[in-house]
C-alpha cells in the first residue's frame, strides 16, 4: 500500500515520464565447483520491466525483453563463471529459498552484477509472492532533489538514487584513463620518431654515394628526397597495418588485465580507432622525413668518386 501510495503522488507530477514498483535484494548463486557468488536480483512485471529498462544482448545491437520463461544475467558474471544462454542456475529468494532457474539471455552490462527477471517468474520459481520494496522513475526534466522534494513527507520513503549522476561519475572515472592513454600515445610516439629517425640517418649514410651520384646525374633534391621517401613511406604504412591485428591482441590482453570484478571495460574498437591510429603513425614518418631533408640535401656530388668500385 506504500508503494501504492508513493506511486500515485508521483504520477501527479506531470514530468514523470513513467514510475513502476520493483522489488531488488541481494542474492547468490550456487555454483558447481566455485565459491557462492553474490548478485544483485531486481524482480518487475515483465510489461513495465521491458517499458522503463533497454536491455542489449553481448552483440551490443540486439534488444532484450524480460521473458515470464527465465531470467537475464549480466555479462560480466557470465564471463567470470562461464555461464551462457539456455543454462540453469541456482539462486536464492528474497526470503532465502533456493531454486534452479533457467538463463534466457546475456545482456550488457559495465558495472556490478545483476540478474532480471518476471514477477510471474519468480512467484512461479519460489512459490512466494514479490513484495516490491522501490520505484523506478523515468524523468528527463526534473532532478532527484526536486524528485526527493515531493515524497520526503510519504510514509515508507527512505531514499532515492539518481542514476544518471551515477552515469557521470562512473563517466567521468573512466575519462580519467584519457590522460594515461595520451601520455602512453605521446610515448609510443617519441619511440617510433626516434626509431624512424636513426633508421633514415642510416639509410641514407649506407647509400651516400648512391645519393651523391644521382644529384651528378641531374636530380632535383626534391627528386632525390622522393627516391628515398618512398621506401620509408611504403616501409612505415605496411609496419602500420601489420601493427593493428597485432595491437588488437595487446588490446584485449591490456583490458583482462586491468578489469576488476565488479567492472567490464569495452573492447570493441571502432574503424575510426584503427584509422586514426594509421594516420598518426603516418604523420610521425612525415615528420621524421621532414628532418632528414636537411641531410640529404647536404649531401655533396664529389662523394659519388669516392667509390673503390
Amino acid at each position: 500500500e506504500r508503494i501504492d501510495d508513493l506511486i500515485e503522488t508521483l504520477k501527479e507530477d506531470e514530468a514523470n515520464e513513467a514510475c513502476a514498483p520493483y522489488m531488488t535484494y541481494a542474492s547468490k548463486v550456487y555454483l558447481e565447483d566455485e565459491d557462492d557468488a553474490a548478485i544483485n536480483v531486481v524482480v518487475m512485471d515483465a510489461r513495465d520491466g521491458n517499458d522503463m529498462l533497454h536491455l542489449r544482448a553481448t552483440d551490443r545491437k540486439t534488444p532484450l525483453r524480460i521473458r515470464n520463461s527465465g531470467i537475464l544475467i549480466s555479462e560480466k558474471f557470465c564471463k567470470l563463471h562461464g555461464i551462457k544462454d539456455g543454462d540453469t542456475i541456482t539462486i536464492e529468494s528474497s526470503s532465502g529459498l533456493k531454486a534452479q532457474v533457467r538463463v534466457n539471455a546475456v545482456f550488457e552490462l559495465y558495472f556490478q552484477h545483476y540478474i532480471y527477471m518476471s514477477q510471474d517468474y519468480y512467484e512461479s520459481v519460489f512459490s512466494e509472492p514479490v513484495h516490491y520494496n522501490s520505484i523506478v522513475i523515468r524523468n528527463s526534466e526534473e532532478t532527484a532533489e526536486e524528485i526527493e522534494e515531493q515524497i520526503k513527507s510519504e510514509e515508507g520513503y527512505e531514499s532515492i538514487m539518481d542514476f544518471s549522476s551515477l552515469t557521470d561519475q562512473f563517466t567521468n572515472m573512466i575519462s580519467a584513463l584519457d590522460f594515461i592513454i595520451l601520455v602512453v600515445v605521446l610515448t609510443a610516439g617519441a619511440l617510433a620518431f626516434v626509431v624512424l629517425v636513426n633508421l633514415t640517418q642510416v639509410n641514407i649514410s649506407e647509400r651516400i654515394r648512391e645519393i651523391a651520384t644521382l644529384k651528378v646525374l641531374g636530380f632535383h633534391d626534391t627528386e632525390v628526397d622522393s627516391y628515398l621517401f618512398k621506401e620509408i613511406l611504403l616501409l612505415s604504412a605496411l609496419g602500420a597495418l601489420l601493427g593493428m591485428p597485432l595491437g588488437r591482441l595487446e588490446h584485449h590482453f591490456i583490458m583482462n588485465i586491468i578489469s576488476m570484478e565488479m567492472v567490464m571495460f569495452g573492447q570493441n574498437i571502432s574503424f575510426a580507432s584503427y584509422a586514426m591510429a594509421f594516420a598518426i603513425t603516418i604523420g610521425f614518418t612525415v615528420l621524421v622525413l621532414l628532418f632528414t631533408k636537411g641531410p640529404l640535401k647536404r649531401v655533396q656530388m664529389v662523394e659519388s668518386l669516392k667509390s673503390v668500385e
